[in-house]
C-alpha cells in the first residue's frame, strides 16, 4: 500500500508513495482542520483575547462584542466551541462565548 501526503502544503493535496510495510498512512495537513477555516485567524486575532494590561469594563464589552460577531458568522463556531468546552479553555473568546459563559455552560451541562 501507499501513504497519503500532501503534494503541495499550500494547497492541501495528497499525493502517494510506496510504503515499505505495505500500509496506508494519512497524513492531514493544517488545511483541513477547523482552527485553518476559522474566522478568527488573520490580524484581528487579538482581539479573541484579553490584553496584557488592565482593560476597563466597557473596553472588554466592546473588544467582546467585536469578536463575537466574528464568531457568528464563522464556518467552524461550534466546532471551536466543542473544542474550548473540552479542554477547558481558561482564556479568550472561543465558539462565540467568553471564560465566564463557558464555565457557565460546564456548570449547566454537569460536566
Amino acid at each position: 500500500m501507499r501513504p497519503c501526503r500532501p503534494r503541495d502544503p499550500a494547497l492541501g493535496s495528497a499525493s502517494s508513495d510506496a510504503d515499505p510495510g505495505g500500509e496506508v498512512v494519512a497524513v492531514g495537513t493544517i488545511q483541513e482542520t477547523w482552527q485553518h477555516r476559522a474566522a478568527c485567524r488573520g490580524p484581528e486575532s487579538s482581539i479573541f483575547f484579553p490584553p496584557s494590561w488592565a482593560e476597563r469594563r466597557d473596553e472588554r464589552e466592546r473588544r467582546e462584542a467585536r469578536a463575537k460577531a466574528i464568531c457568528a458568522d464563522c464556518p467552524v463556531q461550534g466546532e471551536c466551541l466543542e473544542f474550548a468546552l473540552r479542554v477547558r479553555e481558561p482564556h479568550g473568546i472561543w465558539g462565540g462565548l467568553n471564560e465566564a459563559e463557558r464555565r457557565d455552560r460546564l456548570a449547566q451541562a454537569g460536566a
